[in-house]
């Protein structure tokens, strides 16, 4: 699990200046904690408020042997206050090496939950191939954008507890149903 941003870095700032990164590590912390009591092994990239280099991040997963790589990060659109909605990167040119579905499976099932579990608008899913931490790590990897924060009735809801609850429900949902595709040998 990786909570994006972090220390130096703050990643967007939102329209009522809160930074991404404390959202982000917000978010993940439910996240690690939900997959916990349920028996799942989670390694955190980070677990307070520090910078996190992103090739670091990518390393850890790999050198962990991590099944699946979630960055948790926020999203922003500078000067248009409207957007609103959830989107989900992924490395387009992945192709499984352990039998699993690839990035774009696992994108989609994401943010199909995602939209069913909070009712955010579908901002679909979208083939990045710049970002390290899904072109350097080995296994299925997304990006799970949660929401715009330059969006203020987008920020309320993701500065709120029960909301960023369906949040991480929405995301457990999708990586139950993603493993369930793909259970290991």
């Amino acid at each position: 699990m990786d909570p994006g941003h972090g220390g130096k870095d703050s990643g967007t700032i939102s329209v009522n200046n809160h930074y991404e990164k404390d959202i982000n590590l917000e978010i993940a912390k439910k996240l690690y904690e939900k997959l916990m009591s349920m028996d799942y092994k989670v390694i955190l990239t980070r677990e307070t408020d520090e910078f996190v280099d992103n090739n670091y991040r990518a390393d850890m997963a790999n050198e962990k042997k991590a099944r699946i790589f979630v960055s948790i990060h926020g999203n922003a659109i500078e000067n248009n206050n409207s957007i609103n909605g959830i989107q989900v990167l992924y490395y387009p040119n992945r192709k499984s090496t352990i039998n699993d579905s690839n990035n774009d499976v696992l994108a989609q099932i994401m943010l199909d939950e995602l939209v069913k579990g909070t009712g955010a608008t579908d901002k679909g899913i979208i083939g990045r191939e710049d970002l390290i931490v899904l072109n350097q790590t080995k296994m299925p990897a997304i990006i799970v954008e949660y929401g715009f924060l330059s969006n203020e009735n987008e920020e309320k809801l993701l500065l709120n507890d029960s909301y960023q609850d369906k949040v991480v429900d929405s995301i457990v949902n999708g990586l139950e149903y993603y493993l369930s595709l793909n259970p290991e040998k």
